[in-house]
């Protein structure tokens, strides 16, 4: 069973996620310049990676997008990967794996949410929508509902949890090599199904991989005891 002080921890998470780029230093404000400047400019290849993408379908292709990678940005397969991990923490006594588990879902949760006000507020038209793709229409904030293309929350989704994954056992070589190229073929999936522009994908990857890290760098400072001053139990604490 949970205990309701982790419920605690997710909202100083969340808190932590929001209020992250106030923290930021000149380093991370220019990387995040960097990463706009980048968005902007791949707004004028939309087109023409778009194009590409779609002159380059195959069966085998289709089914592997379809079935082995969006469902991971979806949450198909994430959410109950994470809830096994979760269980089987407490078959092998792992506390480590327990808490990658419980960051990983915050992590997934915040991206999605996060994605979606800026899809709220840009209301960009998907590849697939209108009767000829234009990388160009935006209708801000007044914008149709269904227009919801930038960024791809499946990309920022991933991303946040391949992240608290990847750092948590960084240490294990292939876990962040498994991790990020997953996350980044079900990514690139969004723009072969015609789901997303490339610039939508690159946007939600940044989105995913900087709540993933705030995310997890909370989770080194907390700590799991196997104690309680309740009796049975789990003790959380955070250190500041």
């Amino acid at each position: 069973m949970i205990d309701l002080r982790l419920i605690k921890s997710g909202l100083i998470d969340a808190k932590d996620v929001v209020i992250a780029p106030v923290r930021w230093n000149q380093t991370q404000w220019a990387l995040a310049m960097g990463i706009t400047g980048l968005t902007l400019g791949l707004v004028t290849q939309d087109l023409a990676i778009q194009n590409f993408a779609q002159k380059n379908h195959t069966a085998f292709l289709d089914a592997v997008s379809k079935y082995g990678l969006e469902p991971w940005g979806s949450g198909l397969y994430t959410l109950p990967a994470l809830g096994i991990m979760y269980g089987c923490s407490f078959a092998f006594h792992d506390k480590k794996a327990r808490m990658t588990a419980m960051k990983g879902v915050e992590a997934f949760v915040y991206a999605a949410i996060a994605s979606q006000i800026l899809k709220q507020i840009t209301h960009r038209q998907r590849p697939d929508q209108g009767d000829v793709p234009d990388p160009y229409h935006w209708e801000g904030p007044i914008g149709p509902i269904f227009d919801e293309s930038f960024p791809s929350g499946h990309s920022a989704a991933v991303f946040a949890v391949a992240t608290v994954i990847a750092s948590a056992y960084k240490k294990t070589v292939w876990v962040p090599v498994l991790c990020y190229s997953l996350a980044s073929l079900t990514a690139l999936s969004r723009i072969y199904n015609n789901k997303h522009w490339m610039s939508d994908v690159v946007m939600g990857t940044a989105i995913g991989l900087a709540i993933g890290q705030t995310v997890f760098r909370n989770s080194v400072r907390l700590k799991l005891l196997p104690v309680s001053p309740m009796g049975p139990g789990l003790t959380l604490c955070y250190r500041l």
